[in-house]
């Protein structure tokens, strides 16, 4: 085997390539729950204030406040909902244990060097997928221009995660 073509881990380019694309993939989860939990503490007080208030007004009979009571109960109702919802898709996939971040992170991988042997359709907008020679489908981490013009029979660095996913690199020599 040649020397070129064989190596245990990533280099720190290749890697921060791949954190940088994974990054990026994960970038609008993460700033929609950060906002919703965010939301969701900001929103607690006021909530427990409204909650009180309509208890009140529930056993007076009284209602003073209109349309508007309960709004900010739904608010904090959606805006937890919605980071529980995201926590819970994420978690292990996006982040936290076991995530393609983690599994990076923690050198929790294998390197291979594939021949490209096809490219899937593009679907408008990334991710981009290539077949190589084990007959597996790689996620690219490169750029739409870099996944257009790639030649199929070309290697390239071939990545298996711990929890499963394939990412396809760029050689070093093409960086």
């Amino acid at each position: 085997m040649n020397n070129q073509n064989y190596q245990m881990w990533l280099t720190d380019r290749q890697k921060e390539i791949l954190m940088d694309y994974i990054k990026d993939r994960r970038y609008k989860l993460m700033i929609t729950m950060y906002c919703s939990l965010i939301a969701s503490v900001l929103l607690m007080p006021p909530s427990v204030w409204e909650f009180h208030d309509l208890e009140r007004q529930f056993i007076t009979r009284h209602h003073s406040r209109g349309d508007s009571s309960g709004m900010i109960i739904l608010l904090l109702l959606w805006s937890a909902s919605t980071f529980l919802v995201n926590f819970v898709r994420g978690v292990g996939k996006d982040f936290w244990k076991n995530s393609d971040y983690d599994c990076l992170k923690h050198d929790s991988y294998t390197v291979d060097f594939l021949e490209c042997t096809g490219k899937l359709p593009d679907s408008g907008n990334y991710p981009y997928f290539i077949k190589c020679a084990d007959g597996n489908i790689y996620q690219c981490g490169m750029k739409f221009l870099e996944w257009k013009n790639f030649p199929l029979g070309e290697m390239l660095v071939c990545v298996t995660l711990r929890n499963g996913q394939k990412y396809a690199l760029l050689p070093e020599k093409r960086f």
